[in-house]
């Protein structure tokens, strides 16, 4: 069975490009531009992992993680200095730099899911 990835981010084309990606490589992908959303679509689809921005309008990856805690979750960010506060989510298996590598990225969901 596939597992399934939630990737959480307001930019569009960041959300898509992600979503292909991860197709690609075989995971089955949910994806929206709101973390509201997002909290609901977690709680009724119950993903393997979560892949979710750090800085979004609504409300921070953090505080939408904080709403669903029981999920693993990748964090994503082109800003400094959110090393610590994803490190110190329970749940949060690191972080990942934008502009995403995405060598990387399935390098770290692949161990996650080993």
């Amino acid at each position: 069975m596939k597992k399934k990835i939630l990737i959480v981010d307001d930019q569009e084309d960041i959300l898509k490009s992600l979503a292909q990606y991860l197709e690609i490589c075989g995971f089955k992908v949910i994806s929206t531009l709101s973390a509201k959303k997002a909290i609901k679509l977690a709680k009724k689809e119950k993903p393997d992992l979560m892949l979710v921005d750090i800085r979004m309008p609504e409300m921070t990856g953090l505080e939408l993680c904080s709403k669903v805690p029981e999920q693993k979750v990748l964090f994503m960010t082109a800003y400094n200095n959110y090393e610590k506060k994803a490190d110190n989510y329970e749940n949060s298996i690191g972080l990942i730099r934008k502009p995403i590598d995405t060598s990387l990225l399935i390098g770290i969901i692949k161990k996650e899911f080993a």
